[in-house]
């Protein structure tokens, strides 16, 4: 699979807001993971996913942002880019049947 690049909109009546800073929303971090996850998830649904080292550099506010997700040795590497800077950066890696570690 090649390079994967497009939107997340995350809109300011997103449900996961009504407690987390309702004077000042800021979309949770499993938010924006499972973001990244059901895109692979609709690629490769008969793989197990599993999240790793994901940073958050900055607060992610309602608002659309781009993503990249890379192919790499380990699985996929993720960005969410704020104003052309990664902001969020992670690992979403692949199990395969018959993997030791799945």
């Amino acid at each position: 699979m090649n390079n994967i690049t497009g939107t997340f909109t995350f809109p300011a009546d997103e449900p996961a807001l009504a407690d987390h800073f309702p004077d000042s929303p800021v979309i949770p971090g499993t938010v924006i993971i499972h973001s990244f996850v059901s895109v692979l998830r609709e690629l490769i649904p008969e793989a197990t996913l599993s999240v790793s080292k994901f940073r958050f550099k900055s607060f992610i506010t309602p608002a659309v942002y781009s993503y990249s997700i890379e192919a790499k040795p380990f699985g996929y590497a993720c960005t969410l880019f704020k104003n052309n800077a990664k902001t969020v950066t992670g690992r979403i890696l692949v199990h395969t049947e018959g993997d030791e570690d799945a």
